[in-house]
Formats: structure tokens, C-alpha cells, sequence
């Protein structure tokens, strides 16, 4: 990377981040001079216009910011729902590098000419993310048609800078402030995973995990990696194409029942969660694909292709269960019972006051009592209670788990159903004990 694109990216980065403190920064010091009461200030539409600001930079710089904008996006226990709303379209907003800055990696990491590997190579993208983007092509090999996942040229730079930015920004923000949002602990753990996904052999690794947890399941399929193609920063694979879940005329025209597709998604995922402690932790209907099949009886049932599993997560021993009893606890109220489930899952305080974790239960029954939904509003909820309380720390596990659920929620909803937990965990589908 050439050092005046290192300049720009830096004072770029460093403007927009002045910019959202002043808005909050400013009126704040106006109202104490005056004597007002600036928690009384309405600051939906700061929070809106601040998360639009940080999506058009990220969109610009893309790299880094825009997986930060996706993890803001995730995090609804840190950060506004304006932001979380504006910042998770990130996901299918990010712009695709041109044919031949990309290719260049492809050829340099399978050390050949891309018409020595491939008959056909198509030069736009069917689908494009923060660190790399996929090409459609055939092998000149076997002539089957594969998906080609390739990363940014000058990724790993282009993340080493933006995180010293960043880093920088919040170090004097912490400084200044003396009651910040907890940014630091966010990008030290993004720093720790970020080195993870830039090597994609450890996503190759983790889609192999979860096909061989489904090695026996027709209705979960997971694309087969070509080894002998992929590397550190390329992934042949098969490729698959299909209905997105969330296209319910979709699904009818293809036979397909939308309540078939409610109920074994969320098999999928509880079987992935509660019973086998690993799971790919970004189930927006971008990563999915529903196809029909027809049984030997002649009906139609719906089989699903689950993709990109750079982000995924292995679960702590205990998991499950501490996720099953805060479920049991809230359908039954018991005040006791929520307390020991929050620390089973790892939630601390800075009092040390449990009566805060009840606060925060409670809040998850405000729409209506729990019955085995995450639904997108009692996450809501949940995080916004988070948020004005004293949790000092709320494990990602958690969050990532919310999240999955409180999506699929969404999925279900669209077609017309309910992503139930406890109804996803009915014998034979899941073994919750594996993981207790």
C-alpha cells in the first residue's frame, strides 16, 4: 500500500470519528452551560445520521472498516439501534474489485495462468464481502462448475493500517471521555479473530466441521472444497445456487412448504448449537439456500446449503445447558433460576449485584412471555436493557447465539412462522447433553 493511501485512510478515518464525537460531545457541554438536561435530548436522529456517516466510509474504504461496521452492526448490547439497523446492510452493500486486480492473487497462489486452471472464468462476481469476493467458474480439469473465493489484494495491510487507526482513535476517545461505549475490548477482539479469517484455511476448516456434523443429514448440504485449488487466500469449492429463504413465492412455486422450511432451519441451527457446541454464526439469508427434494414417497421437502463460514464459533462446554435453563427460567419466572443461568453463560457485573441480570430477564418478557422465540423485539429489548445497566460484560457467545436466533426469527416471520427454540429441540433433534 502506497503511504499516501495509508495518509488518506488515516485522516479520512479520523474525521468521520471527530465528526460522531463532536455531535454528542458538543450539544452535551451547550446543555450543561444552559443548565438543561441533555439525558432528555432526543438522540434518535444523532444516532442515525452518525450511522450513516460511518456506513458511507466504510462503503469508500471498505477492507477493515467495513467489517467494523458489520460487527457494529451485530453488537445491539453496545451500540444504538440506529446504528445496528443502518450498519448491518453492510453485509450486502459491499462493493466488488475489479476483474483484474483480483485475479492477480488466484494466479500468483495456484501458480498458474487462470486459462491453464479454468475453461471459463467469469469476470463479474456473483457475490462480494469485506475481506474477498467470489467468481463463478469452471475447471479445466473435470469441467464441473465451482466457486471461486478469492481475497483483496494488500487485505492483510489494508487491515494492519485501518486497526492502528482505529485503535488510535479509540485510545484517545477512552482518554477524553470519561464515560465511553467500551470500543477498545471490540477491536482487541476483532484484532484476535481477524488473523484467523484472513487465512482461509481455517474457513475451509470449519465448513469441513460442520459437514461432518451433517454427514448423515440429506437435508443440510455444504460445499465441497477442492483442495488442490485453495489456499491461505483462495477457496475452490462447489458450487450451488438456490431460493433464499426468505423468498416465500419462491418457495411455493418450487413446491416447497414455508412452514417446512421455519421448522428445519431451526432444527439445523439448534442441532448446531445446543447439541454440538459449533455453528456457523451468520445465518442472514445471503448465506443460505433452500432447494427442493423429492422423497422416495413422492413428497417434496426442502434441503438446505449453508455458506461462507468465516465466521463461525465453537461454543464452551456447558453452553447448551446454561442457554437451556435462562430459557426454562424465563417461561417459569423464577428470579433464582435467571441468575445462575446469566453467570452459567458468563454474563458479570460491575457491582457484582445479581439483581441487575434480573432486570435484564425480565426485559426479554416485556413484548410477552417467553415461549421459546428470540424474536427480533426481545433482542431488542434484551440489548437495549443491556445497554442502560451496569453489565461490564456480556460474552460474545451470547451475542453471537442472540444474533443467529433472533435472524432466523426474522426468516420465519417473513414466511409466515415462528423460529421456536424448545419446539426445534423435540426428540430426535437434538442432543442437548453433548455439550452440558
Amino acid at each position: 500500500m502506497l503511504a499516501v493511501e495509508r495518509f488518506y485512510r488515516t485522516l479520512r478515518t479520523a474525521l468521520v470519528a471527530a465528526r460522531v464525537y463532536a455531535s454528542y460531545k458538543l450539544p452535551s457541554l451547550i446543555d450543561r452551560a444552559r443548565g438543561t438536561d441533555s439525558k432528555k435530548r432526543d438522540l434518535s436522529p444523532v444516532h442515525e445520521s452518525n450511522a450513516w456517516m460511518v456506513y458511507n466510509n466504510a462503503i469508500a474504504l471498505r477492507g477493515l472498516m467495513i467489517k467494523l461496521a458489520q460487527v457494529i452492526g451485530t453488537r445491539s448490547d453496545v451500540f444504538p439501534p440506529e446504528y445496528v439497523k443502518v450498519l448491518s446492510q453492510c453485509h450486502d452493500a459491499v462493493p466488488s474489485r475489479p476483474y483484474e486486480e483480483i485475479i492477480p492473487v488466484l494466479e500468483e497462489d495456484l501458480k498458474a495462468r487462470v486459462e491453464d486452471l479454468f475453461t471459463d472464468f467469469e469476470r463479474q462476481p456473483i457475490a462480494s464481502a469485506s475481506l474477498a469476493q467470489v467468481h463463478r467458474a469452471r475447471l479445466k480439469a473435470t469441467g464441473e462448475t465451482v466457486a471461486v473465493k478469492i481475497q483483496y489484494p494488500d487485505i492483510d495491510e489494508i487491515v494492519r493500517t485501518d486497526l492502528a487507526n482505529t485503535t488510535r482513535i479509540c485510545a484517545i476517545y477512552e482518554r477524553f471521555d470519561p464515560q465511553p461505549i467500551e470500543l477498545m475490548p471490540l477491536l482487541k477482539e476483532m484484532q484476535k479473530h481477524l488473523g484467523l479469517e484472513l487465512d482461509f484455511r481455517r474457513e475451509v476448516q470449519s465448513s469441513e466441521r460442520v459437514a461432518d456434523l451433517f454427514k448423515e443429514d440429506p437435508t443440510v448440504r455444504i460445499p465441497r472444497v477442492h483442495h488442490e485449488y485453495s489456499t491461505g487466500r483462495v477457496i475452490t469449492m462447489e458450487f450451488h445456487s438456490g431460493i433464499k429463504p426468505t423468498d416465500k413465492d419462491g418457495l411455493i412455486a418450487a413446491g416447497i412448504q414455508p412452514s417446512d422450511v421455519v421448522q428445519e432451519l431451526m432444527r439445523i441451527y439448534v442441532t448446531m448449537i445446543l447439541a454440538r457446541g459449533f455453528f456457523q454464526a451468520d445465518p442472514h439469508p445471503g448465506n443460505i439456500f433452500v432447494n427442493p427434494h423429492r422423497t422416495k414417497d413422492g413428497r417434496i421437502v426442502p434441503y438446505f446449503v449453508l455458506l461462507d463460514f468465516g465466521l463461525s464459533k465453537e461454543l464452551p462446554d456447558g453452553f447448551g445447558y446454561g442457554l437451556f435453563n435462562l430459557m426454562f427460567s424465563l417461561m417459569t419466572a423464577n428470579e433464582a433460576s435467571m441468575i445462575r443461568a446469566f453467570q452459567e453463560l458468563g454474563f458479570e457485573t460491575k457491582t457484582g449485584d445479581p439483581k441487575t441480570l434480573v432486570v435484564i430477564a425480565k426485559a426479554m418478557n416485556r413484548q410477552q412471555q417467553f415461549r421459546g422465540e428470540f424474536t427480533q423485539e426481545m433482542t431488542r429489548d434484551l440489548f437495549t436493557t443491556i445497554r442502560e445497566n451496569p453489565v461490564v460484560r456480556v460474552p460474545t457467545d451470547f451475542v453471537l447465539v442472540g444474533r443467529a436466533f433472533s435472524l432466523l426469527s426474522g426468516i420465519a416471520h417473513t414466511l409466515g412462522g415462528e423460529a421456536n427454540v424448545l419446539n426445534a429441540m423435540a426428540p430426535g433433534t437434538a442432543d442437548t447433553s453433548r455439550r452440558a
